[in-house]
């Protein structure tokens, strides 16, 4: 009997110790889970891929407008991109952040919400640069730029300097800004844009990724790149609602107003 009690209460002490061992288990994924939803996905520095060797477009329309987009990244170094053992990428200055603000609205010609339909990366005319594209799928638009006409369910096109370069060897060659991330396909968010011509091309001046009730920057120094401070950060699992009423209220303030 006194056996059977003994045993008894070593099986309840080993069940209260699962127990115990789950819940604290549970308890630090889901804190895992909250960290890395706070965290931007700027983390993860995905990057779209162009192949070294793509052929340019059949169509002659398509192949002369993708060498006028190209032409705009050429001369980006002295060398052209070349497939080498050693090449770990290329990481370029982080200085293009200094002026602007946590909403640069003012610095921007149209700013939406929108849905990243595609990314794709392209190689300049001369091989020297890589820029990526991203079809947008325009959801509202919160400030338009005159003379441009961006209706909801349109699509818009969008560039950003930087991207991957896979070669024949298989070996990718990444070419990005230090401090700047590249928006997911599939993912939505508030686009801060700077026309680039009159066919209603744009590139990017920055971007939030709107999750769920939260809004995370696009940009911002990684934990591989330092500690550097960027004025986004400011935002980083911010409230989107509220988040997205400063984006408004900044639209309709005049500049002057804002400075004071």
């Amino acid at each position: 009997m006194q056996r059977y009690k003994k045993a008894a209460s070593t099986l309840m002490m080993l069940i209260i110790l699962a127990a115990v061992t789950a819940i604290v288990t549970l308890r630090g994924q889901n804190q895992n889970k909250s960290t890395s939803d706070e965290q931007n996905t700027r983390g993860q520095r995905d990057l779209p891929i162009v192949d070294y060797d793509a052929p340019e477009p059949t169509g002659d329309q398509e192949r002369a407008k993708r060498r006028s987009k190209g032409k705009r990244y050429d001369n980006q170094s002295s060398q052209p991109i070349q497939d080498s053992p050693q090449a770990s990428g290329r990481i370029w200055s982080s200085h293009w952040s200094r002026g602007l603000t946590a909403i640069p609205s003012d610095q921007s010609d149209t700013v939406l919400i929108g849905q990243v339909l595609d990314a794709q990366a392209y190689l300049s005319n001369d091989k020297t640069g890589v820029y990526s594209e991203f079809t947008v799928l325009i959801e509202e638009v919160l400030k338009g730029n005159i003379g441009t006409s961006l209706p909801s369910g349109s699509k818009v096109i969008i560039e950003r300097v930087g991207g991957a370069v896979r070669f024949t060897s298989g070996r990718i060659q990444r070419d990005e800004t230090s401090g700047q991330g590249m928006p997911r396909s599939g993912c939505r968010y508030v686009l801060f844009l700077k026309r680039l011509d009159q066919d209603q091309d744009f590139s990017l001046v920055t971007g939030y990724e709107l999750r769920g009730e939260r809004v995370f920057p696009l940009d911002g120094a990684t934990v591989e790149e330092g500690t550097q401070k960027f004025p986004f950060d400011e935002f980083n699992g911010f409230d989107a609602s509220a988040f997205l009423k400063l984006v408004r209220d900044a639209i309709v303030q005049k500049p002057k107003e804002r400075s004071e």
